[in-house]
């Protein structure tokens, strides 16, 4: 029988939550979600938006590599959540975020 490759989710847990930070609310919309090619990670491409007063906004990009299995599962969306968290307060700008690792 051969191999067929699944569809990708349209949704993810984390897609439309707002992260609360020290400077207010971030919402992560995923723009894009890619399987990367032998492992079982999805690399996601992220725009963080905050709303900066009732007729303007703060927009960031961030991409992620994420498990393809925490990705999906409720349960791990906080702890994503926080390690998005602390990479919006400790950086400027864009930037890429790697989640396969542990946090130290």
């Amino acid at each position: 029988m051969p191999w067929r490759p699944q569809a990708l989710p349209k949704k993810l847990p984390i897609d439309l939550t707002v992260v609360a930070t020290a400077s207010g609310g971030w919402l992560i919309a995923v723009e894009t979600i890619a399987e990367t090619e032998g492992t079982a990670n999805l690399l996601l491409g992220i725009i963080l938006e905050q709303s900066v007063d009732d007729e303007s906004f703060r927009m960031r990009r961030l991409s992620i590599i994420v498990d393809a299995r925490e990705a999906h599962d409720p349960g791990k969306c906080p702890s994503l959540l926080g390690r998005i968290q602390k990479w919006i307060e400790a950086t400027e700008g864009d930037g890429f975020l790697d989640l396969t690792r542990t946090p130290s």
